[in-house]
């Protein structure tokens, strides 16, 4: 009888496990079964971006600001100028032809640049010999940090030997990268594109922050430098919906609404919620008639 009274304790318990892993995979199903909005950016002219934050805080919105992992460069009034105080740069790229190119991307907070080089059609097989020339790189990594030619010299060293060590189904073996804790020469970086260049061309991602500015001398790229805007999402969370907006410096917005897939979420509903953050920031509401929303049912 105690066989018996152990058995069918142990069934009980499995029952009770297996029932347990069945709520809880149904929980992770429910939560993950939702329905989505996502529009493309737009651009408003003359947005008065801060303003916009103090008005949806003084509505009840949460504001969040997002940063990047990059960092302002202090004292180049044409650039605070144009990108607004607290942009900051990301990545600076040099080209070496128009298939290979070297990527600088900043990591202030850990105090890091992590320094990239590119080959087009590249397919992981990459060799020294597909690296640009040493003197290219010594230059370029002159430039860019604050080092003399023979701690340049050094790191290209060990950028070779890392081409030369990495085996082939490695993730970096078809784009071979160091790390340089160095300062970045981030004025003389810039001055030296923006005197070299014929032509500087612009480009940004609305509502992203995202902005490039690309340098070209003769028709042939020099190379970019991309940074990031002041930009911050502001959530309105009513019944169980969530909007969300953002924005950045230049006034560039785009939007994003979600709630679970069997709830009603008509598109007149959310472009009229959207309507109502809009005016209660600043911004025009007829802005929300200019977007394309994108609509994503469940994914089960």
């Amino acid at each position: 009888m105690k066989l018996l009274r152990w058995a069918a304790v142990a069934l009980v318990g499995a029952v009770v496990v297996v029932a347990a892993a069945y709520a809880v995979f149904a929980g992770v199903l429910i939560g993950s079964d939702v329905a989505s909005y996502s529009s493309d950016g737009v651009t408003v002219s003359d947005l008065a971006y801060e303003d916009a934050l103090d008005r949806a805080d003084a509505a009840g919105y949460e504001v969040e600001r997002v940063g990047s992992s990059g960092f302002h460069p202090a004292g180049i009034a044409e650039l605070d100028a144009d990108l607004g105080p607290e942009y900051e740069a990301f990545r600076v790229t040099f080209d070496h032809s128009e298939a290979t190119r070297l990527w600088a991307t900043f990591y202030a907070d850990e105090g890091v640049t992590v320094v990239t080089v590119f080959a087009d059609g590249n397919r992981g097989e990459f060799t020294v010999d597909d690296l640009p020339p040493e003197e290219w790189l010594v230059d370029r990594l002159t430039t860019l940090f604050e080092m003399d030619e023979a701690t340049a010299a050094g790191d290209v060293e060990e950028l070779q030997a890392n081409v030369r060590d990495a085996e082939p189904d490695e993730l970096e073996a078809g784009a071979p990268e160091i790390r340089i804790e160095e300062p970045v020469a981030f004025r003389a970086t810039y001055d030296e594109l923006t005197a070299r260049a014929t032509t500087v061309t612009e480009r940004s991602v609305p509502g992203s922050g995202q902005h490039t500015r690309e340098y070209y001398a003769g028709g042939a790229r020099l190379g970019a430098i991309d940074f990031v805007l002041s930009r911050a999402t502001v959530t309105h969370e009513v019944d169980g919906y969530t909007y969300r907006v953002h924005l950045d410096y230049h006034g560039g917005i785009e939007v994003d609404a979600q709630t679970r897939a069997s709830r009603s979420f008509e598109e007149a509903d959310v472009r009229a919620t959207f309507r109502r953050m809009f005016e209660e920031m600043g911004i025009p509401p007829e802005t929300a008639d200019h977007l394309r929303l994108e609509y994503r049912g469940s994914v089960w």
